[in-house]
């Protein structure tokens, strides 16, 4: 398509400052509502690509090429079936006339077709294309209306659009420079039209654009970075200049280099490129970095429409207090980033990042440092406080703080939990080598692990309950390992964070966490959709994967079992009970396949075998094993055999049959019969030895020797033989291979085989009556 049949967009919807966490999701879904939008109405080249943008105050679509005007299109239009469409004498019904009434055409002009539900009528139904301004007007609101947020806002009416938050402005053009030509709709009351916005401080009120070179232009003079990917690296290379050049008043003249004077972007990009340069020749005061933190940095890049850093200072004797504190203090509650030297070790400094320039910055500073001052003056006072009552001694304190209405208080979950812990200690290998020392441990840590609750601390700063624990543990003598489980008893908080360090705290956390999700079924507070409030799957993956990785051995269904039952009083085998163990189900297969990234029908095969999920570390193993060969001739024979198998013992077997384990070696007269048998006896006793030392990789090779015997069973025996005794004999056979080899490691009718090869075993089986 060349540039004469194309033209541009450029969508701004301006709002009042949108939530740093619904900002990305806000810029991508817009961009997907618009593209879908331009889509549908035939807008869209080839090459067509919709980019995104955003800033706390505005989300942007630029589309650089799009239709100048609709292709036109002819497609045919289904009516209604002949018999209604006529009749019994022949004469068009109402349905009929109605139906080409409507495409202005006479009952005449309609034809059959057949469809798979019977004769339809039909019409071909020609749209000449439209100028695309005329389908940008009606459009584009539209799509605008379809955006949809985890929180939104009217402001017009009850009945009104709502929103992230506020709209304030519309800018819609369509073309570039002089052929720019506003798109004139209306949406939440406000007109579009050309002008945008610039800084609210730096460059106030609107200022009109002919287009997307001029509107990026116009922004950057105004002080305005409104592509997210830029202002990182802008935030980045302010952040080290204001680490470089602190004190020295140079952080603003490198700013004035990067937006001022403005010029096209290659000029913009240009300079920022000879800013970071010039930032490699200034010497750092010392080799001051600030602490890496991917989270922090993203919430910045999307709170601000043009980032600059400046860095504070505090008095080192808060360096005394634990790293852990500072930093939370520092990120989570000021959103300053700590800085540390090429040691790794705190310095007395932060780096603040403002959304403005200014240039005497030493009011603004002065600022930030008094208010964190006063925030590590508010730590320093809790920890000296906190430390007067150790936490043995708050033990009791947990019966007066309620962990949930139906459970209790902390205090009863406490007790649950060693309950657990003590099931578990019976489940363990010997090979793990834990000690009665290290159980021991684990149990001192279980009551001390929820003392943190009743600190002045973690009132204050709830994001470091558990760690305020392992440090108070640390300080008031406890040993190492118990401290260290207490800090670490709420990892993994996710899938992609580390298990805890050592196997006391795996212990911890694991009675922990299964105790939650345990208790959490039996109070009511199963997870339904989206809606989680007890954090139950966050739990149950990290019993998932505590188990998988750390705690080899541990059978997780049995644990719950006698965990309902002695720990929350259930009865056993109740409907609870069955809840409890999908859902644990469901969290090992989600392990299995987003975590050890298992295929789909692998994990099924794992899932549901007759080892089946409960031990996870021992599914992992099998499914790694089976994945090793699950695409080899052999294994895609063997689970069409294996379904093969499956179908003729659930639709061919009669009851008695099918219930029959004894096998009879004299009746099998066959040869291929008496082959299969000899080679599940021999097969079956050498995967119960392979199974016993975990060795699936070389069990499942030799469950591939089935494959010759089991396809020539099939090729030359009827199973469904006339003699009862015979027919029942050989569903015996097969069922005893089914249960113990096709099933037992892994269910192989479960695995996915080529559609060729499964058309003709269907094939086979129907021509040998299976």
């Amino acid at each position: 398509m060349t540039a004469k049949h194309t033209t541009s967009l450029l969508l701004e919807i301006g709002c009042e400052e949108i939530p740093a966490r619904f900002l990305e999701a806000a810029q991508r879904d817009l961009g997907d509502c618009i593209a879908k939008a331009l889509a549908q109405a035939r807008l869209m080249g080839e090459s067509s690509v919709a980019q995104t943008y955003s800033t706390p105050r505005r989300l942007v679509v630029h589309v650089p090429s799009i239709l100048l005007k609709q292709p036109a299109r002819t497609e045919e239009v289904t009516g209604p079936p002949v018999k209604a469409a006529f009749d019994s004498l022949g004469n068009p019904t109402r349905a009929a006339e109605s139906f080409a009434a409507k495409y202005g055409k006479q009952v005449a002009d309609l034809r059959r077709v057949t469809r798979p539900k019977g004769e339809y009528l039909s019409l071909e139904v020609s749209e000449e294309g439209r100028d695309t301004l005329q389908v940008l007007v009606e459009v584009l609101p539209s799509a605008i209306g379809q955006l949809t947020f985890p929180k939104s806002m009217y402001w017009t009416s009850k009945s009104g659009v709502r929103f992230v938050r506020p709209i304030r402005w519309i800018l819609a053009l369509m073309g570039e420079g002089a052929s720019a030509q506003v798109i004139p709709f209306e949406f939440a009351g406000l007109k579009s039209g050309n002008e945008t916005r610039g800084h609210r401080i730096l460059g106030p009120g609107g200022v009109p654009v002919d287009g997307f070179a001029r509107y990026a232009q116009t922004l950057r003079e105004r002080g305005v970075e409104f592509d997210p990917q830029w202002r990182r690296k802008l935030l980045r290379l302010f952040i080290d200049a204001s680490l470089r050049t602190e004190g020295t008043g140079k952080t603003a003249d490198l700013a004035r280099k990067v937006f001022y004077p403005a010029g096209s972007l290659a000029d913009y990009i240009a300079r920022a490129e000879g800013l970071q340069k010039e930032m490699e020749t200034l010497p750092k005061p010392v080799d001051l970095t600030i602490v890496t933190d991917a989270e922090l940095e993203t919430w910045h890049v999307n709170s601000t429409e043009t980032p600059r850093a400046l860095v504070g200072h505090f008095n080192e004797r808060f360096l005394r207090l634990p790293r852990e504190v500072l930093v939370t203090v520092m990120r989570d509650h000021q959103k300053y980033f700590a800085v540390e030297d090429g040691e790794g070790h705190l310095r007395p400094c932060f780096v603040a990042v403002l959304n403005t320039r200014t240039e005497d910055e030493s009011l603004i500073k002065r600022g930030h440092e008094r208010v964190l001052a006063a925030r590590f003056t508010d730590a320093e006072f809790f920890w000296q406080a906190d430390q007067r009552v150790s936490l043995r001694d708050r033990a009791p304190m947990l019966a007066r703080v309620i962990y949930q209405e139906k459970l209790g208080t902390y205090a009863d979950k406490v007790n649950r939990t060693l309950l657990l812990c003590r099931e578990i200690f019976q489940q363990l290998p010997a090979s793990l080598g834990i000690t009665s020392a290290k159980k021991h441990a684990a149990l001192e840590a279980i009551q001390l692990c929820k003392c943190d609750l009743t600190t002045q601390m973690v009132q204050e700063f709830t994001e470091l309950q558990g760690i305020v624990g392992g440090l108070y543990a640390q300080a008031q003598g406890q040993s190492a390992e118990v401290a260290e489980a207490i800090y670490d008893h709420y990892k993994p908080g996710n899938m992609e964070d580390s298990c805890p360090r050592s196997v006391v705290g795996c212990l911890v956390a694991l009675s922990d966490k299964l105790d939650t999700v345990v208790a959490g079924f039996w109070a009511g507070l199963d997870p339904t959709g989206s809606s989680d409030q007890f954090g139950l799957r966050r739990a149950g993956n990290g019993v998932v994967k505590i188990a998988a990785e750390r705690l080899p051995g541990l059978h997780l269904d049995g644990l719950a079992h006698r965990h309902l039952s002695t720990g929350v009083g259930a009865e056993p085998n109740s409907p609870i009970e069955r809840r409890v163990k999908d859902f644990l189900q469901e969290r090992v297969e989600y392990y299995l396949r987003e975590v050890v990234k298992l295929r789909y029908d692998t994990t099924r095969a794992v899932v549901n075998s007759s080892l089946g999920w409960s031990d996870p570390s021992d599914a992992v193993l099998r499914g790694k094993a089976l994945e090793s060969l699950i695409d080899s001739a052999d294994y895609r024979a063997l689970s069409l055999a294996a379904k093969r198998t499956r179908n003729i013992l659930m639709k061919s077997a009669a009851d008695e049959e099918a219930g029959m384990n004894h096998l009879a070696p004299e009746l099998m007269k066959e040869a291929e019969e008496q082959s299969l048998y000899d080679a599940f006896t021999s097969i079956q006793k050498r995967l119960v030895e392979l199974e016993a030392r975990s060795d699936y990789e070389a069990a499942f090779r030799e469950l591939g020797g089935m494959r010759q015997p089991i396809d020539g069973f099939f090729d030359q025996v009827l199973v469904m033989a006339e003699q009862p005794e015979v027919r029942a004999n050989r569903l015996a056979l097969l069922s005893a291979i089914n249960t113990q080899v096709f099933s037992r490691l892994a269910d192989l009718s479960e695995v996915a085989a080529d559609d060729g090869g499964a058309e003709k075993a269907g094939a086979s089986e129907n021509r040998r009556g299976g």
